[in-house]
């Protein structure tokens, strides 16, 4: 038995009757499974939280958090794990291997460009696994997405999308897609005498996060977090994995595009009309009018000395006398009378 250690057939009846004939063609898996039906689906790789497994497509992108989920304890190893996604981190990896990026972004049907890859995985959720959970894993080969079939030990970094289901795999920033699931498999690397736990119903849309949890406009992306964190711990989904409780923000982008602006409303104040001289030839006002008669002023008054006054036919070179004539004549009458 020891040689089984290793190498043990494990009977998978549990997954079967809990995910049911969960196949890779199912509509649930949101496409991209054909990769799934070529793998090697009677192997299952048990893989522990920090094992990247073989050919991984980044480097790790898990990095250690403030904090550590607590595991529930199984015979099998793990009490908890502080490992968290650092999304930032593999949105750089990607972007500096454009034929990575590609790949991966063709597994989990995303657009194959950097600013549709970053977006993706901005939205995503880091969590932490809390049981043992099969998915289809993802080598990197010559160029290409290879899939495989993979047990992730519970106290797994990994990101969940909108609907709560696993698509990437932190420590070996592989993508993940719906597992696979036969009735008997070989499991390589489980521990001896090794029973897989019930599955979890990750992958058939039970919850909505973006739907049922973001009501407003937009969210800093900080907040963005803060919302999952609160809406999953009470989720359909909270045996299945646990929120990181302090994940590292996403600097490199926005999760929501910022509001707009709001207009500037024009002035309600009327405007003075733009300064011109007066029409005096047709005033518009009183105060124009003025303008352009202005009152005369009066010159100031000026004392006269008023003429002297003379007596008709008076003659100025007549020499009155003294005395008077005892028989004045017209002569002294006129210019002396």
């Amino acid at each position: 038995m020891d040689g089984l250690a290793r190498r043990v057939t494990v009977v998978l009846i549990a997954l079967v009757g809990t995910v049911g004939a969960v196949g890779c063609g199912s509509s649930d898996d949101g496409g991209g499974s054909s990769g799934a039906e070529a793998a090697d689906t009677q192997t299952i790789s048990f893989q522990e939280p920090e094992d990247p497994g073989p050919e991984p497509f980044t480097e790790p992108a898990d990095v250690p958090g403030s904090a550590e989920v607590e595991l529930p304890p199984t015979p099998f190893g793990g009490s908890g794990s502080d490992k968290v996604c650092d999304r930032d981190k593999l949105i750089r990896f990607l972007k500096e291997h454009p034929d990575r990026m590609r790949e991966w972004a063709r597994v989990l049907d995303v657009e194959p460009t950097y600013k549709a890859v970053s977006k993706y995985i901005a939205k995503l959720h880091p969590v932490t696994l809390t049981r043992d959970t099969q998915v289809t894993n993802h080598s990197f080969v010559d160029g290409r997405a290879v899939p495989f079939q993979a047990i992730l030990q519970a106290g797994t970094a990994v990101l969940v999308d909108d609907y709560g289901r696993p698509v990437a795999r932190c420590r070996c920033g592989n993508p993940l897609k719906e597992p696979v699931v036969q009735p008997t498999a070989t499991c390589k690397g489980c521990p001896a005498n090794y029973k897989p736990p019930r599955q979890c119903k990750l992958y058939t849309r039970r919850v909505n996060y973006r739907r049922e949890s973001y009501t407003e406009d937009y969210y800093e992306n900080e907040e963005y977090d803060e919302v999952f964190i609160e809406a999953s711990g009470s989720g359909p989904l909270d045996d299945c994995y646990e929120a990181y409780p302090d994940p590292p923000v996403v600097r490199i982008t926005r999760v929501y595009k910022p509001p707009a602006e709001p207009a500037v409303e024009p002035s309600q104040e009327p405007t003075a009309p733009p300064e011109s001289g007066p029409d005096c030839e047709n005033p518009r006002s009183q105060e124009e009018f003025e303008r352009c008669h202005p009152p005369q002023e009066e010159p100031p008054a000026t004392e006269t000395t008023p003429p002297e006054q003379t007596t008709p036919g008076r003659d100025p070179n007549y020499d009155c006398p003294d005395q008077p004539p005892a028989h004045p004549g017209e002569d002294y009458l006129r210019n002396c009378g």
